[in-house]
């Protein structure tokens, strides 16, 4: 394999000191995100406008990144997209050569050389891969111009420093649509990442039995999932869609643990001395099984990797010595066998780590590739022969909504480094068996953790760091200089990171609802609305335990920061558990049980009314402020939501703050799910997309406190 330094030099000394220089202009190095290796300023700009013509030899692949070009180019501008390809001669051209060279290495294949001058712009390559990246490259310029048009002129040459660079998305215990995962697609290839992982079968943690499989299965029809699952069509077509972008799409079928939708339909690979999920490696059927789910999905993913899961294998804690002994022999020869099945059809077969902790071990195939989340013994796979992948779990693993885990991405971009796999585990730089590494978002919430948008909030910086670092050319010196340069390339093209709420930084309410007009957006419900007691020209919300109003916003739940506030008189004695305002992703109770502490009050949490798909009693999806609202008296309830952070005000004054992100639930007022509603007088219902100052809540109080009292 020749080094990347090395590669560099010979690029640099075959194309960029032949081409000649520009004369330089200025000392400033171009915001690309990951920074180019070598680069040299120029004098003036290219101008891509209508008269731009691509010229490059035909090729389906270049056409087809030279269409996504134009329709990312038509995105940043805000225009119809360029044809682009006419075929005439003059000047404002761009120019794709491509050499190509026998026997690549994944380096060589991404490696790109630009020439930027006033007059064209020229991308040389050894590959296609190579030319897509000078693309992106391109756009970044562009999107930092004011007129979205203006390339600065530079000469660049450039290259990655690890082969895999890699995005793990658990759609297994919480299904994404096809268009999010485009979104991720499109947010990798911005920042030239290029392996995809799908985690497609799990099961929620924390006490809930939530399981699901998440592509089209014809061989087990009952193994697919029902609220959410890929056709085998979509998943071409997915695939596709990455590789015209640069990215693989791996696979991962996780067995025999993290298996619960396998038994859902096969209850008879269930074994009592084994936790809950896991396949009974001793029993033939499972190997049986599987080995047809495998024949199935191997075929469907073109990938050269196929990861087969095989982490965190448990028994109950009754089971015997020689019991486990049996079924850790059984686990490794599961790994093998498979190795050695699914390696027959031309794959790669990536397992995690951890699989030499089981008792009595025994050995697995050399030619196993390790994704190393527990990574203390990093030495120790490479020194048996294995490819590995750093994928360290305390550096490298978000898990929206959870106190445990989560990504410093100012420790990732300052000190950590991919060959870093923790104390007495560094490899040695340039290590060939360190392929890369790879950032993690796992849902083990279920269905009911973060919101798309919450989930790409996590993803939005950790991204781009770990591209920077894969890449091999940290550019800022410092974490807080990166963030600056983030900034400037935060518009990826095709990517709707826009919340449907229009959640406005200014001081007008998204939500504004009083009913003294007597409206309500819910016309059904208007015979809820009541005229006010001793004030003929007021009127209320009045709720009784199952009555609900649709609000029928764009959407039904605002993610962080918001703002609620309402004006609340409870009129039931009683402490029974009620809801106040309900969405898919959250509930807010009137009178919520904290069923460790016992006590009851105010409460917040990610659940749709009572169903906690999350599990009973975990803290960190609900929260029982102490505080309970008094009955038959006007007060004023005020929430703030930010990053982790959740702020409870009562007439105007903090209660309580605790770390802990929850979503502003808007799709009603009132349960719509069948639960009890809050029996309670409800007014002056405001929104806002952003976190109120005090002395702004305050002032809501007062407001609102002339209005009704």
């Amino acid at each position: 394999m020749i080094s990347t330094k090395k590669l560099i030099t010979y690029i640099t000394f075959f194309v960029l000191i032949q081409s000649g220089l520009y004369a330089q202009v200025n000392n400033i190095a171009p915001n690309i995100i990951p920074a180019v290796h070598q680069w040299q300023a120029g004098s003036g700009s290219f101008i891509i406008n209508a008269a731009t013509v691509f010229k490059f030899k035909p090729s389906v692949s270049t056409q087809k990144t030279v269409a996504i070009f134009l329709e990312d180019l038509a995105a940043l501008q805000g225009k119809e997209r360029q044809s682009g390809l006419q075929a005439k001669r003059g000047k404002n051209d761009i120019i794709i050569k491509i050499k190509p060279q026998r026997h690549l290495t994944q380096l060589q294949r991404e490696s790109y050389h630009l020439e930027i001058k006033p007059d064209k712009i020229i991308i040389k390559a050894m590959d296609e891969a190579g030319v897509f990246y000078a693309t992106r490259t391109l756009l970044q310029l562009i999107e930092q111009s004011a007129d979205k048009q203006s390339i600065p002129c530079y000469i660049i040459s450039d290259i990655p420093a690890y082969p895999f660079r890699g995005f793990m998305l658990d759609v297994g215990r919480k299904f994404f649509p096809i268009s999010q995962l485009k979104d991720y697609i499109c947010r990798m290839s911005w920042y030239k990442m290029n392996q995809l992982q799908l985690h497609l079968n799990d099961q929620a943690f924390h006490g809930q039995h939530y399981a699901a499989f998440r592509v089209e299965s014809k061989t087990y029809p009952q193994l697919t999932a029902t609220d959410g699952f890929y056709t085998q069509q979509e998943i071409k077509d997915l695939i596709q869609y990455a590789t015209d972008r640069g990215i693989n799409i791996i696979p991962e079928i996780d067995a025999p643990a993290h298996a619960m939708s396998i038994l859902d339909i096969a209850p008879e690979l269930k074994n009592e001395k084994l936790q809950d999920g896991q396949l009974d490696v001793l029993n033939p059927k499972t190997t049986a099984i599987m080995e047809k789910i495998f024949d199935e999905f191997v075929l469907l993913f073109p990938s050269p990797y196929f990861h087969i899961g095989t982490d965190e294998y448990r028994f109950k804690k009754a089971t015997t010595t020689e019991d486990r002994k049996a079924f850790a022999a059984g686990f490794c020869n599961y790994i093998n066998h498979f190795n050695r099945y699914i390696g027959a059809k031309g794959k790669k077969v990536m397992i995690w780590s951890g699989y030499n902790e089981m008792p009595g071990f025994t050995p697995i195939d050399s030619n196993i590739m390790i994704d190393m989340w527990l990574g203390n013994n990093a030495k120790e796979e490479i020194k048996a022969g294995h490819q590995v992948v750093q994928s360290t779990d305390g550096w490298l693993y978000i898990v929206p909504g959870t106190n445990y885990y989560g990504v410093d991405n100012k420790f990732l971009y300052e000190k950590w480094a991919p060959n870093d796999f923790g104390p007495n585990q560094q490899l040695n730089p340039g290590e060939p068996d360190l392929l890369g590494a790879k950032l993690h978002v796992w849902n083990d919430l279920g269905p009911m953790g973060f919101t798309y948008h919450e989930t790409a909030d996590e993803v939005a910086v950790a991204l781009p760091v770990m591209a920077e670092k894969l890449w091999g050319n940290k550019m800022s010196p410092s974490f807080d200089e990166f963030i600056k340069r983030v900034d400037g390339l935060k518009n990826v093209p095709k990517v709707n990171d826009t919340r449907l709420l229009n959640a406005s930084k200014n001081s007008d309410p998204i939500v504004d609802v009083d009913f003294k007009e007597n409206t309500l957006p819910d016309a059904v419900n208007k015979q809820l609305i009541k005229p006010l007691a001793g004030y003929e020209s007021k009127s209320v919300l009045a709720l009784d335990q199952h009555d609900f109003v649709r609000l029928n916003l764009p959407a039904d739940e605002l993610e962080q920061p918001w703002t609620l506030s309402f004006r609340v008189k409870k009129t039931d004695t009683r402490d029974t558990t009620t809801v106040l305002f309900e969405s898919p992703y959250g509930t807010i109770f009137l009178n919520l049980k904290d069923k460790k502490s016992g006590k009851t009050g105010l409460g917040i949490a990610r659940t749709v009314g009572y169903k906690e798909y999350a599990g009973e009693g975990e803290d960190f999806y609900r929260q029982v402020f102490n505080s309970i609202v008094p009955v038959n008296k006007w007060t004023q309830i005020t929430l703030t939501g930010g990053h982790n952070n959740c702020t409870l005000y009562i007439d105007g004054k903090e209660i309580e703050s605790v770390e802990k992100q929850f979503v502003c639930p808007l799709k009603t007022i009132g349960s719509s799910c069948g639960h009890l509603s809050a029996s309670s007088f409800l007014t002056n219902i405001k929104v806002f997309g952003r976190i109120l100052k005090r002395d702004e809540i305050m002032t809501l109080y007062l407001n609102a406190k002339l209005l009704v009292d």
